[in-house]
């Protein structure tokens, strides 16, 4: 699979282990999917030109992605601040917000950039990536996928579900009938694949005239950041390695997900905080 991200990048700073690793879910997506089966990855997005930054770039060329269309840009690079519980699950305590390049500066697509888009056989962003300009003229170079993660309404699916081949929610805190009805309502706004995970419950998924319910693999918990994308990368290529079979595909994610489980950060490549 040919797969590209482009948007959203952050570090997440875990501040008791004063360590800050590359991720952010546009990231994540493609990075993982290359661990995964050696998917031909690349990524498109804004970097700052600091230490993090710079660290960044070097850490997406060591996975091996195509980072021709990278920005460097000059500012800050951002962080997410978290701390992890007793059971590896993240829980975010801030970030340095508007100080960030990522924040000042925005992501302009190019008929370059749409070039590159259609090389790949999908294109993964997240509702996170300020892309909202972009998302008709990107689903015409290749099928979209996005994350919406907790981050949708009537309004926004109303919109983007028409344009995606793939979306992805997360439903941990809902109930089994609110998954089933957030998966649907997807589905019936023109999403061809709707998946919801939830955490250690597993996760749901629909397309019209088929579902699967999958239970999550079994994990050794060191930290469950990226166990989501990890999910998604692994979903992802083998769905499109096995053509389009649903259960084999959300199988593969969990087991990727709980193996994901078993490291710091969602791809490593840790630096020390100054």
């Amino acid at each position: 699979m040919k797969l590209l991200g482009i948007g959203d990048n952050v570090f997440d700073h875990y501040r008791w282990r004063k360590e800050l690793y590359p991720g952010g879910n546009s990231v994540n997506v493609p990075v993982l999917a290359r661990r995964y089966d050696g998917s031909e990855a690349g990524y498109i997005g804004l970097i700052a030109d600091d230490r993090e930054g710079r660290h960044f770039l070097k850490a997406l060329d060591e996975e091996g992605l195509d980072v021709s269309r990278v920005r460097m840009m000059h500012g800050v690079t951002a962080r997410n601040y978290i701390e992890i519980d007793e059971q590896g699950d993240r829980h975010f305590v801030g970030n340095n917000g508007r100080e960030t390049a990522q924040y000042q500066s925005t992501l302009m697509l190019t008929p370059v950039d749409y070039a590159m888009m259609e090389q790949y056989d999908l294109v993964h962003t997240s509702i996170h990536s300020w892309l909202d300009m972009y998302h008709v003229a990107m689903s015409r170079w290749a099928p979209l996928s996005m994350d919406f993660s907790g981050e949708y309404t009537r309004i926004n699916m109303g919109q983007l579900c028409p344009l995606l081949r793939f979306a992805f929610f997360s439903g941990g805190d809902k109930s089994e009938e609110e998954v089933r009805t957030l998966a649907k309502a997807a589905v019936d706004n023109g999403a061809k694949t709707a998946v919801v995970t939830m955490g250690m419950r597993g996760s749901y998924l629909l397309e019209k005239g088929r579902e699967h319910r999958q239970e999550a693999h079994a994990a050794q918990v060191v930290d469950a950041l990226g166990a989501g994308d990890s999910f998604i990368a692994a979903f992802l290529a083998r769905y499109h390695a096995n053509g389009g079979d649903l259960a084999d595909a959300a199988n593969e994610g969990s087991a990727y997900a709980a193996r994901c489980c078993g490291h710091y950060g969602a791809f490593g490549h840790a630096i020390a905080e100054e």
